[in-house]
């Protein structure tokens, strides 16, 4: 049962390591090429070239022409994708260069963008392959017309995809598309996903039976990490595992994406005489710590994506209102659906309701101000920003229910109009400004 959750939690990661990586998808077409290559040439093995002379739409020829004709097609798909590689190249710098660095993980991410590149990969692959694969003429005296007729389509059919990667790129690096892939991406967080094994409670009364909570702060065992980083994901189902099986009550003191140092405790275990070294390296597993925060379980960082993208437009090089105010719209988006599923239970249990795990969680308060907070500052000089801020606002407010969420909201509708007096707008801006955030007191604060 401990190999399976750990696997998931492998799984899980290199799935989403490779995801955004430039060198997987082009890796499986280029082994499929070679599948491919050694099945065409059994099939040319099975059909004698009597057969397919009178065809117009299979090459023909020779043991040796077929071969250099199949190394000639490699040669040229070689040379193109220099071409490929430089469009590729392009969209990289521009992305870096106008919206950030974190929104690399977007681009690098695109899934036409990588099955083109291993298009020209896989044709290569196919044509040395194939040429390689081709008997002497003594062995085999008939050429393999299906193997080399293959190896055309598929030279045609990169060439076509080339046209289009030029298409995909020119409106993939259109703002608004780049805010709606990071945008999805803050919705897929968002949502709660969690494991069948765990069944989440907010029974106050249980809680306040279970005393071992206020012992697990002097007795616990510490899981160190060994190394500094950032948090990048963390697995529930490992943790409840071990916890079920050695009867544990594990606490997380750090949520993905919180920056670590060498030998800091991210968890605490009770008791602590159950732990023995074999257990502290199995649930250190449940934490992957790397260079740089990524949106796996980390909403904040998901967001940080957007904000970036919206500050960058406001700086004075670049000065596009409309991109922030369409990053806005995407964040809007996503802290209505997390406000509507509400805040992580701080506690978990099994299925015999035992308390075995009690998170550190993400907040409604800590999204909020990575939202507004730099924004808030970059767009002081620019009512129409302003305003999109206070119309975000509105529209998440009117999904929650939630009297402390619309304090939240309110607070920060109160600092953009503290913000706005600030900067340099005209007093008809101010007064708009003012109006919207009295409207808003008045729709939010009126519900509770």
């Amino acid at each position: 049962m401990r190999t399976r959750a750990m696997r998931r939690v492998t799984a899980r990661y290199t799935w989403d390591r490779l995801r955004v990586s430039f060198w997987f998808t082009p890796a499986i077409m280029a082994l499929a090429a070679i599948l491919l290559a050694w099945a065409m040439y059994g099939v040319d093995a099975r059909i004698p070239n009597e057969a397919l002379e009178s065809s117009r739409f299979v090459l023909s020829g020779s043991v040796d022409q077929l071969r250099g004709i199949l190394v000639s097609i490699g040669t040229t798909v070689l040379a193109t994708a220099g071409v490929v590689f430089t469009l590729l190249t392009l969209p990289l710098s521009t992305v870096v260069a106008q919206y950030g660095s974190r929104l690399l993980r977007v681009f690098l991410g695109d899934r036409t963008t990588q099955t083109v590149l291993g298009m020209f990969v896989g044709t290569f692959v196919y044509c040395i392959v194939a040429a390689t694969t081709i008997e002497s003429a003594e062995v085999q005296p008939d050429g393999p017309q299906i193997t080399a007729t293959m190896g055309l389509l598929l030279m045609m059919t990169t060439f076509g995809a080339l046209i289009l990667l030029v298409q995909h790129i020119s409106t993939m690096l259109q703002a608004p598309n780049i805010a709606a892939t990071a945008g999805a991406e803050l919705l897929r967080i968002a949502r709660v996903e969690n494991p069948d094994e765990v069944v989440n409670r907010d029974d106050i009364s249980r809680l306040a039976q279970d005393d071992r909570l206020g012992t697990m702060e002097t007795e616990a065992y510490p899981v160190r990490v060994r190394r500094n980083g950032y948090i990048q994901s963390i697995d529930p189902a490992i943790l409840l595992t071990l916890a079920q099986e050695e009867d544990l009550v594990v606490r997380l003191l750090h949520k993905p994406g919180d920056f670590v140092w060498n030998d800091v405790a991210v968890a605490a275990v009770w008791p602590a005489a159950r732990v023995d070294e074999r257990l502290d390296k199995q649930l250190r597993r449940a934490f992957r710590v790397g260079n740089q925060r990524t949106p796996t379980q980390d909403v904040e960082c998901a967001i940080n994506q957007l904000v970036e993208m919206a500050v960058r437009a406001m700086s004075p090089a670049i000065n596009d209102p409309f991109t922030a105010m369409t990053c806005l719209d995407h964040i809007g988006v996503g802290l209505a659906l997390f406000v509507r599923q509400g805040e992580e239970s701080l506690n978990t249990f099994d299925r015999q309701g035992k308390l075995r795990l009690v998170f550190e969680p993400v907040t409604f308060d800590v999204l909020l101000s990575a939202t507004f907070d730099m924004l808030r500052h970059a767009g002081c000089d620019n009512a129409s920003v302003l305003l999109h801020m206070l119309a975000v606002i509105e529209s998440i407010g009117r999904e929650t229910q939630s009297p402390e969420a619309r304090r939240l909201l309110l607070r920060h509708a109160a600092l953009i109009q503290t913000e706005s007096r600030a900067g340099a707008l005209i007093e008809e801006d101010r007064r708009r400004i003012d109006l919207f955030v009295k409207a808003l007191d008045t729709k939010l604060g009126g519900l509770e």
